[in-house]
């Protein structure tokens, strides 16, 4: 096809990875400036835009497929596989260019062939079908009030400098679909072979990744679940899971792989002072290879089981194949511990908190909306990538509540107000706060929790990617907007985050199934999956609940911290205090920042946050006998047990029995 010459559009948010695929982005885009047709709508959204400096991707109205052919004359398509799970039941495969291949799946062959087909289009022609796309014009710089992205004020808040008028939301689509693929594909290898726990309605997972560089994307955490625990089964000593939603299970295992980290630290700066001392990390068979794995910091009591053991390894330094000599298995541990990655930097001399190393991003993959107010609203109306016409109805950016023993959440203004421990013994309902108000807690407290806040700076999202159901509008209010012109007095470094949205082009449809009753988490570095009765919030053996509480516990944290502060450089003179509630009230930068936070959302009238029975946190540190099997561990590198056993006889001695 002869090609007139003219400048190529530009189309904005491009993929740093798609400038490599030449042969066919060069012909493409000239011949996008063709053919391509911009619908009426988008050009006059556009038009405000334009002025700015701003310049949108190009909206076809056309479909995938018939754009496709209409570029690519040799685009070819196959579907590879009909016997996937509901959700995903087709893959279907189409051929660019000879050797160009994208890959798409859907529950109808005609959904999977348009999922390939906007995979193609956004690798090779940087053209998106994506919500976000059609809304932002509207989005980004009109509206004002709840629910509108950037709104009146779109101005740097609270120290967040990143954000500015105009800014992408977006993040790039193949790297999204990249993100989603990796957390959809472990969570196949790790459940390989349990047809009865891999079932799923709700799938949630971390990614760690270099800037864009998907070639560094690492799983770090995934988990299942949509059940929170029976108020007949808390716990009074932080044994059980209260919310087994996959989102809150996942960024557990976030927490989890943290104090890893940390433990890895305390592990290389021990063999810097001493480095003919014998290693402190602990080895252990992987189950089928007969190799040794560096376990550090797995935390916690896991749930072995053979059919769901991951292939990954546990350090990049493991040998291949072991050589059964005791000397050759006593070195590895050492050398795998000086060579492993390290996230944090170490304090520097303004600062006593770790900080994460620049260019590391982490990204949460939900399959689908998370439950509450970025999930209230209807998929099927006319307007719905439009802005939000009624960003003043009582109903936007409303805290909610799950339910307990359901699905579904209410606003908190209908629930009964606070919660107590004998109310709930009694018969009323244990309510939790829902997974989209949670989210935006992490966009002010970070990911770490309150524990890890004294030890660590604040760690937020970078992107949020979802399988399904992406509303812009109600997804930007959910995590962020609704509390944008309110938050203020934060101390620093805590900030309001803005993370990029995304939605995979194979996206989920709805489905219909009867959730599960347990959730199922998984950790880097870790050969395990761990089952967990969401009712009960205690482990899984065999279909039959035991007294195991999980690694992602309260409890395990608490010893993991109990641990990790006893041994890290700059924070050893740190105390623990007598109960859990108590040493996360004395992270006071952290707690101003949540006072601050349910200010923001009471100043907007969006209801008071729920608390839980405070009795749930006022229990003492519980360390593991000696005798006890090594399952029952929290975790394998732990504090001596003597220096341990002081900071437990202390905290023991000023609190009494308030652990009763």
């Amino acid at each position: 096809m002869k090609q007139e010459k003219q400048t190529p559009t530009t189309m904005g948010g491009s993929v740093e990875a798609s400038s490599a695929r030449a042969g066919g982005a060069t012909a493409a885009s000239s011949i996008v400036t063709n053919k391509l047709k911009v619908s009426s709508g988008n050009l006059s959204r556009a038009g405000g835009n334009a002025a700015a400096g701003h310049h949108p991707k190009p909206q076809p109205e056309k479909g995938p497929v018939m754009l496709l052919h209409e570029l690519f004359t040799d685009a070819h398509f196959e579907c590879v596989s009909s016997d996937g799970l509901q959700h995903s039941k087709f893959t279907v495969v189409v051929t660019v260019n000879d050797n160009q291949r994208f890959e798409g799946t859907g529950p109808s062959k005609k959904m999977a062939k348009n999922a390939a087909a906007k995979a193609a289009l956004a690798s090779i022609c940087n053209i998106s079908f994506s919500p976000l796309q059609q809304s932002k014009f509207g989005l980004i710089t009109s509206g004002a009030g709840n629910g509108s992205l950037g709104g009146s004020n779109s101005v740097s808040l609270n120290g967040d400098n990143s954000f500015k008028q105009n800014k992408n939301f977006e993040l790039p689509q193949t790297f999204a679909d990249a993100v989603g693929k990796l957390v959809i594909e472990k969570f196949n290898e790790v459940m390989k072979g349990s047809d009865v726990y891999s079932r799923r309605k709700v799938l949630a997972g971390f990614v760690m990744t270099h800037g864009y560089d998907v070639k560094t994307a690492r799983v770090i955490s995934l988990a299942t679940g949509t059940k929170c625990v029976s108020g007949e089964h808390m716990s009074v000593t932080g044994s059980v899971i209260n919310d087994s939603h996959a989102e809150i299970i996942a960024r557990r295992g976030l927490m989890d792989f943290f104090y890893s980290q940390l433990d890895l630290l305390c592990q290389q700066q021990q063999q810097q002072q001493t480095p003919e001392s014998v290693p402190v990390s602990s080895t252990s068979p992987t189950p089928g290879n007969g190799q040794t794995v560096v376990t550090i910091g797995s935390g916690g009591t896991t749930l072995s089981n053979g059919t769901m053991a991951a292939a990954e390894p546990a350090l990049p330094s493991q040998s291949d194949a072991a050589d059964g000599e005791s000397n050759a298995s006593e070195q590895k541990p050492a050398i795998a511990t000086q060579h492993a990655e390290v996230i944090f930097n170490k304090p520097s001399n303004d600062s006593s908190l770790y900080t994460l190393k620049e260019g590391i991003y982490f990204h949460l993959y939900i399959n689908t909306a998370p439950c509450g107010d970025a999930r209230v609203f209807s998929p099927h109306e006319n307007d719905s990538m439009d802005v939000d016409k009624h960003p003043n109805r009582k109903a936007r950016g409303q805290l909610r509540t799950k339910v307990e023993s359901g699905e579904g959440t209410i606003p908190v203004k209908s629930s009964d107000g606070i919660q107590t421990w004998d109310g709930v013994l009694q018969g009323q309902r244990l309510l939790t706060m829902s997974c989209s108000d949670k989210i935006s807690r992490w966009n002010v407290l970070g990911l770490q929790g309150s524990m890890l806040a004294s030890v660590i700076e604040p760690i937020y999202l970078h992107s949020i990617v979802l399988g399904s159901l992406l509303h812009p509008a109600h997804m930007y209010r959910a995590i962020c907007g609704r509390i944008e012109n309110a938050i203020q007095g934060l101390p620093p470094p805590y900030r309001l985050n803005k993370p990029k949205l995304a939605l995979m082009t194979s996206a989920e449809s709805r489905n219909q199934t009867k959730p599960p009753n347990f959730s199922i988490n998984w950790i880097t570095n870790s050969s395990e999956v761990e089952i967990v009765n969401s009712f009960t919030g205690k482990l899984i053996n065999n279909n039959t609940n035991t007294n195991k509480m999980s690694r992602l516990s309260k409890q395990s944290f608490y010893r993991r911290y109990a641990a990790i502060i006893a041994r890290l450089p700059s924070v050893r003179l740190r105390q623990v205090k007598p109960t859990y509630f108590e040493t996360k009230m004395s992270v006071n930068e952290y707690q101003q920042a949540k006072r601050e936070l349910f200010a923001a959302f009471s100043k907007e009238d969006l209801g008071d946050w729920l608390k839980k029975p405070i009795e749930q946190d006022q229990f003492t540190l519980i360390v593991a006998k000696e005798s006890e099997p090594p399952s029952l561990v929290s975790q394998p590198q732990t504090v001596p047990t003597v220096e341990l056993n002081t900071l437990v006889s202390n905290a023991t001695s000023s609190v009494g029995n308030c652990s009763k």
